[in-house]
């Protein structure tokens, strides 16, 4: 390494910015919803032409390239909340309980798209059903969109850290 090289400063990467409070007072009602079951309220946070994925490979930059845990449209996860509120659903028999922790979340570098909001926020999922206990971490990415003076979710891709592992009974929204 030659002399000036050593002297060159670091360049440090752009610090993120923190989203603002409304954005993460909404997102932490979502993470709320779910923990709480309330999955029809949770449904009505999302916009008509929503999508809600789940890659199965870390980094997938494309849900209709690859297989994915979850990849799905409003009608999709109508009818998901159907059958989990059905009391033939052995599989939720009885529910699982789950707790999310969410960090703060940070807005994506800026794009085109000045009327859309789009976060990253961490999450660590705690999950209990029967004896069975399960972690689930990663990153929530949200696309959000205003809508009659309130968000609304037009997109949320959940990036889990262990997606490419054997996961049984993902019926749940993360």
């Amino acid at each position: 390494m030659s002399a000036a090289a050593a002297e060159a400063p670091v360049r440090m990467p752009p610090i993120a910015r923190l989203a603002p409070a409304e954005v993460q007072q909404f997102l932490l009602h979502e993470a709320d919803l779910l923990d709480r079951r309330e999955l029809d309220a949770w449904l009505a946070l999302y916009t008509p032409d929503c999508t809600y994925w789940v890659p199965a490979e870390p980094g997938d930059p494309d849900p209709t390239r690859r297989v994915s845990l979850f990849f799905d449209d409003r009608s999709i996860l109508v009818d998901r909340i159907w059958r989990l509120g059905h009391p033939r659903m052995y599989s939720q028999s009885p529910p699982a309980r789950q707790v999310r922790v969410l960090s703060q979340a940070v807005l994506a570098p800026e794009d085109d798209a000045p009327a859309r909001v789009r976060t990253r926020t961490k999450f660590i999922l705690f999950e209990h059903r029967l004896r069975e206990q399960r972690t689930f971490g990663g990153t929530y990415e949200h696309e959000l969109v205003p809508h009659e003076g309130a968000w609304r979710i037009a997109r949320k891709v959940v990036r889990l850290a262990q997606c490419d592992t054997v996961l049984w009974n993902l019926g749940i929204p993360l």
